[in-house]
């Protein structure tokens, strides 16, 4: 290097120096919060020291040496910080694959919803090659679509929302037609209205309630509601929030005024619900809700807020991220062993759906649950708010 460029190029990181260091290091995401479980561990090698911060390497160390040769590589992409919802996820796509066999090599990658970091990721991924991408969450799938749909490398998608109503594929059962195969954590409308009305039979009126911050639960959960209220011969009433930092004190107000609201179809809301989204500024209030709601049923989309003790829904009709993440890590199985096309796999979605009953508010509210829903419960809470099933498992005494 002459003179000249060495001066150039010092003068130069000086400069970045001076402004606060240099930014691609600074911005680079860090994947130190992933908590691999027990079974993870004992089946795989997990590397977290690959030379880049944002990227690990799992190997399958329960496969036989010359099987661990030949593996197939696939790239898990995560677009944010999320230590349960996440690392549940990764966790389950590990479990899964073990479970039937199928010895194959993961790197994980974390772009912190830097866009430049994800098609580094992207590119890195092509460059391999590996043999197929999985998203793990709405994000990373919204990133695939845009950026990776058409190339030759396979992809599915997990722990994402609707994919019909986010707009990725015009018919579920169709597939999309492209190189990607898409899941969803949705319940779909229908399916949820009709458990409902077991629920109320003469069910009128649906309050539902999310964050206006939220894009993917309007698009995917209240919106679809709407669409389909006047067929159902339902009145929707939107119960939101504006500000995400401000929830809790907009909720005092919302929710009182959106019952107000559902009293002119429900005088006496005996047959109305307040359905819960995936809007954490909601569901992580639902003690503040249940407040509001008196004897009205407050039901959620998302099973981790019904849970022990009195501050929980009265129940959920969703799918557990688990079940849901297992669904795609099968399709992505099938995949890989060239036993499906992504073009032509129709959405997977877990079927029935996965319930979780609190006995504690039931009785609370003055409600019958039906049996039916407690013979098909994943979770279920007693009259003290204690666990009696968990994971369609009995627990306790």
């Amino acid at each position: 290097m002459d003179a000249g460029r060495w001066i150039a190029g010092v003068l130069l990181v000086s400069a970045m120096l001076s402004v606060g260091g240099l930014p691609a290091q600074a911005a680079r995401p860090v994947l130190d919060w992933l908590n691999y479980d027990a079974s993870a561990r004992n089946d795989y090698a997990i590397n977290t020291d690959t030379g880049d911060s944002a990227r690990h390497s799992v190997e399958p160390s329960w496969a036989p040496e010359a099987q661990r040769r030949t593996a197939k590589l696939v790239m898990l992409l995560i677009p944010k910080r999320s230590e349960i919802a996440y690392s549940t996820s990764v966790n389950t796509i590990l479990q899964v694959f073990r479970q039937h066999g199928l010895p194959v090599r993961f790197a994980v990658w974390f772009y912190d919803e830097n866009d430049a970091v994800a098609q580094e990721a992207l590119e890195w991924s092509y460059a391999q090659p590996v043999d197929l991408i999985m998203s793990v969450g709405s994000v990373a799938t919204a990133y695939l679509h845009a950026h990776h749909r058409g190339n030759k490398i396979p992809a599915v998608t997990s722990a994402s929302k609707d994919p019909v109503a986010s707009g990725q594929v015009t018919d579920p059962k169709a597939g999309s037609g492209t190189n990607i195969a898409y899941t969803s954590i949705n319940v779909a409308t229908d399916t949820l209205v009709a458990y409902l009305r077991r629920l109320v039979p003469n069910l009128t009126t649906i309050g539902v309630l999310y964050s206006r911050d939220n894009d993917s639960a309007i698009k995917t959960q209240a919106q679809p509601l709407h669409d389909a209220a006047g067929e159902l011969g339902l009145t929707v009433v939107d119960i939101s929030v504006e500000n995400d930092a401000s929830a809790e004190a907009e909720l005092d107000v919302a929710v009182p005024a959106g019952l107000d609201a559902m009293r002119d179809s429900d005088p006496d809301l005996k047959r109305s619900v307040l359905l819960v989204t995936g809007s954490t500024p909601v569901y992580e209030r639902i003690a503040q809700v249940n407040r509001h709601a008196g004897r009205v049923p407050v039901v959620s989309m998302l099973p981790d807020v019904v849970r022990p003790g009195p501050e929980s829904a009265l129940l959920s009709i969703g799918v557990n991220q688990s079940s849901a993440v297992a669904l795609a890590a099968v399709y992505a199985k099938d995949v890989l062993l060239g036993r499906a096309d992504p073009a032509t796999l129709a959405v997977g979605t877990v079927s029935p759906p996965d319930l979780a009953i609190n006995f504690l508010v039931a009785q609370r509210i003055g409600i019958q649950i039906p049996f039916s829903f407690f013979e098909s419960a994943t979770f279920v809470y007693d009259p003290d708010g204690r666990a009696v099933i968990e994971f369609g498992q009995r627990v306790g005494g």
